[in-house]
């Protein structure tokens, strides 16, 4: 069964104010190529401490909700956006950051974001936004080529 956003969101928004871990498929291609439509993001409140690069659910003052990376905190505010945009949004206070995404579940392959090579991955590619959209283009040529010949470059 698929629920409308409207009605998802509040169910996730109330989980994780207890305190709780949330799972939800993600749709869309913003944050690609860390999240890519359908894979399923793992969600805890946010930490204490929300730092560049983290990637949050946040709620806009209109009531949307976001799944992006913070680019930038300027005292109390945060600004967003998606690994494949350019355009930042915000500034969302503390209290709109809804939870924060701790994993990707991409069929079988688990992916931590709070660690190792993919919280590196992740610095380094908030740090290459005037790059991003070259280096995506890049990256969609490599995969085309591998599939012209029988390789799988995704995962």
């Amino acid at each position: 069964m698929i629920l409308p956003c409207r009605e998802l969101m509040p169910v996730i928004r109330s989980a994780l104010e207890r305190g709780q871990r949330v799972r939800m498929t993600c749709n869309g291609w913003s944050m690609c190529p860390f999240i890519r439509d359908g894979d399923i993001v793992e969600l805890q409140p946010p930490s204490g401490s929300v730092t560049l690069g983290d990637i949050v659910l946040a709620q806009s003052p209109a009531g949307h909700y976001v799944l992006h990376r913070v680019v930038r905190i300027e005292g109390l505010a945060y600004f967003l956006a998606g690994d494949a945009q350019r355009a930042r949004e915000g500034p969302f206070e503390r209290s709109a950051l809804v939870g924060q995404a701790v994993k990707v579940l991409r069929g079988r392959r688990t992916i931590a974001l709070e660690r190792g090579v993919w919280r590196l991955a992740g610095w380094v590619w908030l740090r290459c936004a005037p790059c991003r959209p070259a280096l995506l283009w890049l990256a969609r040529r490599i995969q085309a080529i591998g599939r012209g010949f029988g390789v799988s470059v995704a995962d």
